[in-house]
């Protein structure tokens, strides 16, 4: 599947997150895309490797959903970041380059954001993880 967003050019093949050890997820964007958010804090809670949960809150309007995911952090027993100076997916690829870590968003900034560092990128788009294979910025 090719995806064209943002001025950003990807190509997409159907992925699990099956034998990723380390992940750090912007959790704002890939919750919105669910129709229950606590799911993907359910689903990391059971994640077998590390995962790490970014969480927007770098501007003021940003807070009050800050604080429910947390909450759910706290109550899944789920390692969570507060991103107060920049968006979550930036900071989660800033976090993923530095640990050798995948990183999942549906926002295709992340894509930019990693460049070249060679970690695993994955989207979730239209309800599933695509893994990116290639990118090119337009």
């Amino acid at each position: 599947m090719i995806l064209r967003r943002k001025g950003v050019s990807v190509v997409l093949a159907p992925a699990s997150l099956e034998g990723v050890s380390c992940l750090y997820v912007d959790v704002n964007s890939v919750a919105a895309a669910l129709g229950d958010p606590e799911e993907l804090f359910r689903s990391m809670a059971s994640f077998p490797g590390r995962a790490v949960l970014v969480v927007d809150a770098w501007h003021e309007s940003h807070l009050p959903l800050a604080r429910r995911y947390l909450d759910l952090c706290r109550r899944w027993v789920v390692d969570c970041v507060l991103s107060e100076s920049k968006p979550a997916e930036a900071l989660a690829a800033e976090l993923a380059c530095r640990d050798q870590c995948a990183v999942l968003s549906r926002d295709v900034d992340v894509v930019r954001a990693v460049g070249g560092c060679g970690v695993p990128v994955f989207l979730f788009v239209r309800g599933r993880v695509w893994r990116v294979v290639s990118f090119e910025l337009r």
